[in-house]
């Protein structure tokens, strides 16, 4: 089933600005986890084009179908995201200590990076010392401006159920390849309507 991310912005830590989406975004040390995932997974992050910030690009052949990684991050709940990002609900202490942890670690809280993952629970990728790689994926369309799909998206994101060592269940994200990727391609998903 195809997943959307839906993104609320929220301040930068740092600058306090207000819109998240004029706010510079913070460097993304090499040694974060999100970086490291990378590297094992055979990605590269790098500029992307028009201006799209950092990308993750492939060094690697890819098959079609073939899955290539986890969107990972923090679990919050509802309540969670309406107190640090959407600012519907006012924080309490643990949102507090959440933020200054955010902005000890350099980390940032745009809100841009949040999956729904339904049953009031998100998946965060905004912390790169706990997201993959996975968050530097840019959005694309389905097809590009001439209906051609060959410069356009190129994967799509899948959720899958899985159980923890409890027999818990868990909601977990993949990004599956539509078609086969060469090379130095940038990985691209539609984001869907509700992020714009």
């Amino acid at each position: 089933e195809r997943m959307h991310l839906r993104a609320i912005g929220a301040a930068f830590c740092s600058l306090g600005a207000p819109d998240a989406n004029d706010a510079p975004r913070p460097i993304i040390p090499f040694n974060s986890f999100a970086h490291q995932s990378s590297f094992r997974d055979g990605f590269e992050i790098q500029p992307a084009p028009d201006g799209k910030g950092m990308g993750a690009f492939s060094t690697v052949i890819i098959a079609k179908g073939a899955t290539l990684g986890e969107y990972t991050g923090e679990v919050l709940t509802r309540k969670e995201v309406e107190a640090r990002y959407w600012g519907t609900r006012k924080e309490n202490k643990h949102d507090r200590k959440w933020r200054k942890s955010r902005c000890q670690r350099k980390q940032g809280i745009s809100g841009d990076y949040l999956f729904d993952m339904g049953n009031d629970l998100f998946i965060d990728g905004e912390d790169a010392d706990v997201s993959s790689w996975c968050r530097f994926a840019n959005h694309a369309d389905e097809l590009n401006d001439e209906g051609e799909d060959d410069v356009a998206c190129n994967v799509e994101v899948r959720r899958r159920l899985s159980w923890d060592e409890d027999e818990q269940q868990q909601l977990r994200l993949f990004l599956v390849a539509l078609r086969e990727i060469e090379p130095g391609t940038e990985i691209c998903y539609d984001y869907g309507g509700e992020y714009w």
